[in-house]
């Protein structure tokens, strides 16, 4: 444990790091997986001009995944380090919660039979941690920022919460079969394995909460165990927003469309996706043709859709193929560009597909149903990044900010904050980077919280209603 020990002692030299960021004139960035140009602005609060003119770049889609980018440093967050300027905390009790969800019903309640297994109402409670964190594949970065994103969490709930936590940590690299070292804890974060959880949860006792965080196959085991919460809002969780989404934007005049590969699962008439929106109650067109059908697809879709004014094609694309979906983003983008108004729907894995123009996404109007998003203009998500950067001398990832939520909602969860008389799990919390509300699904629980986020002009991103949401499908 001399790793966690060192990272404890760190936090004592937070308020002097922050001395040091604000001599930074400029910071290297390299660009992960899941940004693009406009991200990296929001993120370190500059302006695009100003990323592109310190590159050399002339368009924000020069930014590719990969590169390492100079970033000026963020003046006022500079200014504030160096004056010695702490940014306010957003108290836990001050969450977003969406008018949709004001009414929900009672499969979305906590069973009283299942109290015993959240709030405990303890001010100092035994949390576990198993994380693969040592090891030669470099994925092992990723479980060390979720780590100092947890530990992170830890601190700052001790500190202004007054939780006492004692951490019990297992390396599943390096330790197999330690799960009785978690036999005396509240909840325990991980494994992530979907054979390391069976295991944990074999061997763990009925009154420790296993937490599983990343593996969304995982999901299959809350069939058989009343003490695991799947963390990982699943696929057909975001398939279910989209539609509730769509409903909700959707008038007399426009049309509802759905491409399909063909020959696809997907096209199938019982497939779960076509009858999810078979059952949402607007008549939809299905379409669906072979990628080797080419441009001559945007000449026959644009016979079908709507150039009225003021009426929009709303368009979902029913496939998990990338090349499919990167074909018809093209074609629907040749349809924008000969005057159809088009509004795109998607799951949040639309973002992971690399050979997407992300400009494209924007000239649809995208309305992505994302697991995760951060807004950094929060003062939360500002004092985070200066934490962490002063902390670890590095940007924090999305698995920094995701042990950070995980770890904190569960500490909110387990202690009974923000009210104790109203359970954590029937309130939806928002958090730096996810938000959280827990369904039952079989024996278990799952979070079936996301985000709202809308590709918008100038690479503009915001948030649906400017707030986090919750969507339910009323259909």
């Amino acid at each position: 444990m001399h790793l966690l020990r060192k990272l404890l002692l760190c936090f004592t030299l937070i308020a002097l790091s922050a001395l040091f960021l604000s001599a930074q004139e400029s910071i290297e960035h390299k660009v992960k997986w899941y940004e693009d140009a406009q991200t990296i602005c929001n993120r370190h609060g500059i302006s695009m001009d100003e990323l592109l003119k310190a590159n050399s770049l002339k368009y924000p889609s020069d930014v590719k995944v990969g590169m390492t980018l100079v970033v000026p440093a963020k003046k006022a967050a500079a200014k504030a380090a160096a004056a010695g300027a702490v940014v306010p905390v957003i108290p836990i009790a001050a969450t977003a919660v969406d008018s949709l969800d004001a009414n929900r019903n009672g499969a979305d309640s906590l069973a009283l039979a299942d109290s015993n297994l959240f709030a405990t109402g303890k001010q100092h409670l035994n949390v576990g941690l198993a994380l693969p964190l040592n090891g030669s594949e470099g994925s092992n970065e990723n479980y060390a920022d979720f780590y100092g994103g947890a530990l992170l969490a830890i601190d700052e709930m001790s500190q202004n919460n007054g939780i006492g936590v004692d951490l019990t940590f297992v390396d599943t690299r390096e330790e197999k079969n330690a799960w009785s070292k978690f036999n005396s804890c509240d909840f325990v974060i991980g494994p992530v394995g979907l054979g390391d959880l069976q295991d944990a949860l074999r061997i763990l006792p009925q009154e420790v909460t296993v937490v599983s965080p990343l593996d969304p196959r995982c999901e299959s085991q809350l069939l058989f165990h009343r003490n695991l919460i799947q963390a990982p809002t699943p696929v057909s969780q975001q398939w279910n927003q989209c539609v509730a989404w769509m409903k909700k934007e959707f008038t007399l005049n426009d049309k509802l469309f759905v491409l399909y590969e063909s020959g696809s699962a997907e096209e199938k008439a019982d497939s779960p996706i076509h009858a999810l929106i078979d059952s949402c109650g607007i008549p939809a067109i299905h379409y669906s043709y072979k990628i080797l059908d080419g441009r001559d697809v945007a000449d026959i879709l644009v016979e079908k859709f709507t150039q009225v004014p003021d009426a929009v094609n709303r368009v979902f694309i029913a496939s998990e193929n990338q090349a499919f979906v990167n074909d018809a983003v093209r074609n629907l983008r040749i349809l924008k560009h000969n005057g159809c108004e088009i509004v795109l729907y998607a799951p949040a894995r639309i973002k992971s597909f690399e050979t997407i123009d992300v400009e494209n996404l924007h000239s649809l109007s995208l309305r992505m149903v994302a697991t995760y998003n951060v807004d950094y203009d929060n003062p939360a998500v500002q004092r985070f990044l200066l934490k962490f950067r002063a902390l670890y001398n590095t940007e924090p990832t999305a698995f920094a900010f995701q042990g950070y939520d995980l770890m904190k909602y569960m500490l909110i969860l387990k202690s009974g904050l923000p009210d104790r008389e109203n359970q954590a799990i029937n309130k939806r919390i928002d958090l730096l980077q996810e938000s959280f509300l827990l369904k039952k699904q079989g024996q278990g629980w799952i979070n079936s919280a996301t985000r709202g986020v809308v590709y918008g002009s100038g690479y503009n991103l915001s948030l649906y209603n400017n707030q986090f949401i919750s969507l339910k499908n009323e259909h």
